[in-house]
């Protein structure tokens, strides 16, 4: 083989080529990118002054405002916190535990008037019409909506024929519709 420089050339390119290969080589010259791990990398927040929410300093020798009034706390006690007097205050047919019950619930602290409140809430609303109701289900109408009496019920219904037995398939594709 002829030492020409082209000769040369070739071999130093093919030795270089095979070199560039090389993980050291190339992270030794720098051919290699090197981005910065996204965990160690800390953002700092702006300093910023925190709003005051209007808060005002306590005023010396005052109360604290999260505690009880020690006059409303002994009314409690006396008279509110009390569910055995409450319990025996209970009229209707009750068991003992259920008064109990019922008096730790606070049934004395009950809005008398909460019947009339919800029952005029639910008067602006519209009732649905059962004979929409009927025809969607495919039942006739029923007049009145008292109490359902079941025995009755059972007697009407045990003398109702029988449904139609299903239509047989065809066998086809569009036997569902």
């Amino acid at each position: 083989m002829r030492n020409t420089p082209i000769t040369r050339l070739t071999l130093g390119l093919t030795v270089a080529a095979a070199l560039c290969g090389c993980q050291s080589l190339r992270e030794s010259a720098g051919l290699t990118k090197a981005s910065p791990d996204e965990f160690a990398v800390t953002t700092k927040a702006p300093l910023v002054i925190p709003p005051g929410f209007n808060l005002m300093p306590p005023t010396p020798g005052a109360a604290p405002t999260n505690t009880p009034d020690s006059a409303s706390a002994a009314t409690s006690a006396m008279f509110g916190g009390d569910t055995a007097t409450v319990a025996s205050n209970i009229t209707g047919n009750y068991s003992a535990g259920e008064r109990m019950l019922l008096a730790s619930a606070g049934v004395n602290r009950a809005d008398p008037g909460i019947r009339q409140r919800l029952q005029s809430d639910s008067g602006t609303m519209q009732g649905a019409d059962a004979s929409f109701t009927a025809r969607l289900l495919g039942t006739p109408a029923q007049a009145g909506s008292g109490t359902i009496n079941a025995d009755a019920e059972f007697e009407r219904r045990r003398g109702v024929a029988a449904r139609p037995a299903p239509r047989a398939s065809s066998g086809g594709w569009f036997d569902w519709f």
